[in-house]
């Protein structure tokens, strides 16, 4: 959204400027409603008051005008003038009445509402209209208003007594010029008479038509800039009248003094609203930047953090406190994040236990350590009798060993130690230069004795025995991850041959490596169905049971690299252990031996399989699973898979061996001891054992017709085994003279090259065929 692109500066700048224009706005409002109100309220009371003056005004009129008629109508002479009809008498009453009171219309009818005499010469009463005579006949002592030769009056008739009525007096004042000027100041206000629509007289200018005059105010405007304001206020009054359009009277107030009181007032609020929102911009500034430059300041300064400049400092003594207090806070949080930081690398680099470099660590130092040509020495030592330390000490005792194995290392004065490191659990590594004096395997083994000697640990004295591979440096390679590889291959060249120190070799690097290619290329062949695997294949060998006269098969695992060609399974096997690929080769194994035991199946042939397993398989909790799950998936009969184990896998976590092999059985599966007799199982074990046939090593079989000895063992052993109703499986059979003698011995099968070498299915077929033909037919 874009205020979120504002800057905080400007957010409050404008925020601000929002609130002092909302207020400025607000003021004049409120100041225009008050005002407004106010004068309105005095316009109106103005008007009322002038209603009521003129009203006062009328009614005075109406007074004098009453009084002086009853002064007239009662006097005497003028009673006698008129019962005597004396014109000039009446005549001369009136005009001195009339021009005591300052009336402008004096008169004197009969009752029929004829003239008699009047105070002028001019015959008024023919103007003033027979039917309104009538009217004020009708309403004696009445003030009513008319209109005379366009002259506008106030009449009033009083009748003459004598004392029955003889006569009628009318009386009236003319409303001109002069009144109304008169009224204007009496009221404050313009007046304007009417009658119908006709307009008889105004304080102000006159139109003959008094609805032309009454809009021309309606329409009359005061602009103020675009806003257009009407500019008089008016009230009509009707008055009694006897003409047949009515007669008013229009008070007319001009809005002027009040527009030009308002808009003074409007004018100094927006002077003053312009001043108040320079100064608030002002000190909105002033205020932003007093916010602002201590976050900038503080961004800047995070900013140095992120780079791990840690010690930056700010300068805030222009600053409030607030500011300085954030200041210090974040100037400690970075020092205590630096102390954090250089916990975590010191913990990244290190490790935990013996505080020496750990690997990844020493893989990026020894880069700079071997930046000249000095020659020095690459150290990778394991403690060889550690698992004896841990399991009978306990792993305290074996830690406390491997943290005063450390301190060694840092102190020893034996040689000069560059660099230590743990790489891995129970292996070393150190980086020494190389002394001119005495050769280096003197040196190593120098420096392997002071780490040797003996450990008093807890009031206990432990001996470590270490092996140690070396790797000079720049004669074995210039690389660090080279020659921390070539130190590495050493120690496991040390390890297998229990050899104390042992001097890498040109050209081990390049076997170590054609290892780990073959590992890696065995993992992708490994994800090739068998069905579809052109490297990986399997082949069978028979086995000829010699008492039921049936032929078997042990299945075998052959991998042809498309590049490397025939790759001996004792040594890809073996990697697949050390590399922990044994569980999958072993599942791919299963997969394709019962693959061809359903097809078998399908042709009506029926051909136990052997198939070999490891303790790795045995000790995998979803080994029994997967082979139930294939086994069901193939249609395979249990009873016809026999699962080989070596002696030696057996002695391997044995208790979890024998409870998985004895499970197994329990499914139908058939089981089998590989290699019997060149293990270290017990006579004892081997009665508690769930197996339902041993086969002897090839190694007493081959020489058996040569070898009286190993005809005893044979013997005695075939003997032992039907004694535990196990059948004996004699591998390794390569000729007649073995065969007769292991017939003779009772032994139930036979397998070797005197029978057949493993061979792939359709020459296992093929030789299983005539093999039938030539001995059981």
């Amino acid at each position: 959204m874009w205020i979120y692109q504002i800057k905080l500066r400007n957010k409050i700048f404008l925020l601000c400027a929002a609130l002092v224009l909302f207020t400025t706005v607000v003021i004049q409002a409120s100041t225009w409603w008050a005002s407004n109100k106010y004068n309105q309220q005095q316009l109106v009371s103005h008007v009322t008051s002038a209603k009521q003056v003129l009203k006062s005004y009328l009614s005075a009129q109406e007074k004098q005008l009453v009084t002086a008629a009853k002064v007239l109508t009662s006097d005497f002479g003028f009673i006698r003038a008129v019962a005597t009809s004396d014109e000039q008498t009446i005549k001369s009453v009136l005009l001195n009445h009339g021009e005591r009171i300052n009336a402008a219309l004096m008169l004197l009818i009969d009752l029929n509402g004829n003239l008699i005499t009047s105070s002028h010469q001019e015959n008024q009463s023919s103007d003033l209209g027979s039917e309104s005579i009538k009217y004020l006949i009708a309403h004696p002592g009445q003030s009513f208003f008319s209109t005379i030769n366009g002259e506008l009056y106030q009449l009033i008739l009083l009748p003459v007594k004598a004392p029955h009525t003889i006569a009628y007096s009318i009386l009236g004042f003319r409303i001109n010029v002069n009144s109304i000027n008169e009224l204007k100041k009496l009221t404050g206000v313009d007046v304007s008479f009417y009658e119908g629509d006709a307009h008889i007289l105004s304080s102000t200018i006159r139109l003959d038509s008094f609805s032309d005059f009454r809009n021309m105010l309606k329409n009359e405007v005061a602009h103020w800039f675009v806003i257009k304001r009407p500019a008089f206020i008016t009230d009509e009054m009707p008055l009694s009248s006897i003409a047949a359009n009515p007669i008013g009277v229009m008070l007319i107030s001009s809005l002027a003094p009040l527009y030009k009181q308002y808009d003074e007032i409007v004018m100094n609020n927006l002077v003053l609203a312009l001043i108040v929102s320079a100064l608030a911009s002002l000190l909105s500034i002033l205020f932003a930047r007093g916010i602002t430059t201590p976050l900038s300041k503080l961004s800047k300064l995070a900013q140095e953090y992120s780079v791990g400049h840690y010690q930056s400092k700010i300068d805030n003594k222009r600053s409030s406190v607030e500011a300085q207090q954030l200041f210090t806070a974040f100037e400690t949080m970075g020092e205590r994040i630096k102390q954090r930081e250089d916990k975590i690398l010191y913990q990244a680099q290190h490790d935990i236990l013996t505080g020496l470099y750990n690997a990844e660590t020493i893989k990026e130092k020894l880069i700079d350590y071997l930046a000249d040509d000095n020659k020095k020495l690459l150290i990778t030592f394991s403690i060889r009798n550690f698992r004896q330390i841990n399991d009978r000490l306990g792993p305290d005792i074996a830690d406390q060993c491997l943290k005063t194995l450390a301190m060694r290392l840092n102190s020893t004065q034996i040689v000069d130690v560059i660099a230590s490191a743990r790489l891995d659990g129970i292996e070393f590594f150190s980086l020494i230069n190389v002394s001119t004096h005495i050769s280096v395997i003197n040196q190593v083994d120098g420096f392997l004795t002071a780490l040797e000697g003996t450990l008093n640990v807890s009031n206990i004295s432990v001996n470590l025995e270490l092996n140690a591979g070396v790797v000079i440096y720049p004669d074995h390679g210039q690389l660090s991850q080279i020659l921390l590889r070539r130190a590495s291959v050493a120690l496991d060249h040390a390890r297998k041959n229990s050899i104390r120190t042992y001097l890498y070799t040109q050209g081990e690097d390049e076997q170590y490596l054609e290892r780990l290619h073959i590992i890696d290329a065995l993992k992708k062949t490994l994800k090739i169905n068998p069905s579809i695997n052109q490297e990986l294949f399997m082949v069978y060998q028979p086995k000829i049971d010699l008492k039921e006269q049936t032929i078997k098969a042990e299945a075998l695992i052959r991998w042809i690299h498309t590049e490397k060609g025939f790759i001996s399974p004792e040594l890809f096997v073996a990697l697949a252990e050390q590399a922990g690929l044994i569980i999958d080769l072993t599942n791919w194994v299963i997969d394709a031996v019962f693959q061809q035991m359903a097809k078998w199946q399908r042709g009506e042939v029926s051909i136990p399989v052997s198939i070999n397993v490891s303790a790795q398989d045995l000790n995998n909790e979803q080994f029994e699973s997967n082979i139930l799950k294939q086994a069901e998936k193939y249609q395979v009969d249990i009873q016809d898979v026999m699962l080989e184990i070596t002696e030696r896998d057996i002695m391997h976590n044995e208790q979890k061996v024998i409870q998985s092999l004895k499970s197994l059985k329990s499914h139908g599966f058939m089981i089998s001891i590989d290699d019997y007799g060149i293990g270290q199982s017990s006579l004892s074990k081997l009665k508690e054992l769930p197996v339902h046939e041993i086969k002897l090593d090839k190694s007493f079989i081959m020489p058996l017709s040569e070898s009286e000895k190993d005809r005893l063992i044979v013997r005695s052993t075939i003997q032992l085994a039907h004694a535990l109703d196990f059948k004996v499986v004699a591998e390794g059979v390569e000729n007649k003279a073995s065969l007769d003698i292991l017939e003779e011995l009772g032994c139930d099968q036979i397998q070797g090259y005197f029978i057949s070498k493993p061979l792939k299915v359709e020459d296992f077929n093929q030789w299983r065929e005539k093999y039938v033909e030539d001995n059981f037919i």
